[in-house]
């Protein structure tokens, strides 16, 4: 009978040991499927947030797309511009060009127009000087002029008319100055 109870004794110990390791791999098995469920969780999570974040970048590549065919858009705008520019430029330049030539014209227009206006008055001196003494003539002088034996009143008259003459021929235009 002690033998028995020895054998229970040893029985129940065994069994407290079993019981004992039972409940210490109960309690790791415990701590595991915590660990799992937790590990669980931040895997959701993580799916969660993977799954935003490809939608965040999905949404940041649409974003690039639209950016690059914007800039491709503005690049042409600013090729198209810069090409109107040099148009701009040259046209400018050409009508610059034009202008000088034109004011060169002018300038020069305006010189021989003072000149024609100095040769204008020059030949109206001439002109009023003449008339002056065609009305101024007496006839003692138209008689002195006809007088056929000395001549002398004639040659004093053709030397004025060869004077009005050369004055008249200096303030003449020629045909390259006048024009």
């Amino acid at each position: 009978m002690q033998q028995q109870v020895q054998q229970l004794d040893q029985a129940r110990a065994q069994a407290e040991q079993e019981k004992a390791t039972a409940l210490a791999d109960k309690d790791t098995l415990e701590r595991e499927v915590e660990k799992l469920r937790s590990s669980s969780a931040a895997a959701k999570r993580e799916r969660a947030a993977r799954s935003r974040l490809e939608g965040e970048l999905k949404a940041a590549q649409s974003e690039l797309d639209a950016l690059k065919t914007k800039l491709a858009d503005t690049e042409k705008q600013l090729a198209d511009s810069a090409a109107q520019q040099r148009a701009t430029a040259q046209t400018l330049a050409q009508v610059e060009s034009a202008k000088k030539h034109t004011e060169g014209e002018l300038a020069g227009k305006l010189h021989k127009l003072q000149v024609c206006q100095a040769h204008n008055g020059q030949l109206y001196a001439i002109g009023r000087e003449m008339m002056q003494k065609y009305r101024d003539k007496s006839c003692q002088d138209a008689l002195a002029q006809a007088e056929p034996f000395i001549g002398l009143k004639k040659v004093e008259v053709e030397n004025l008319l060869e004077t009005w003459r050369d004055q008249a021929d200096r303030a003449r235009l020629s045909d390259g100055a006048g024009q």
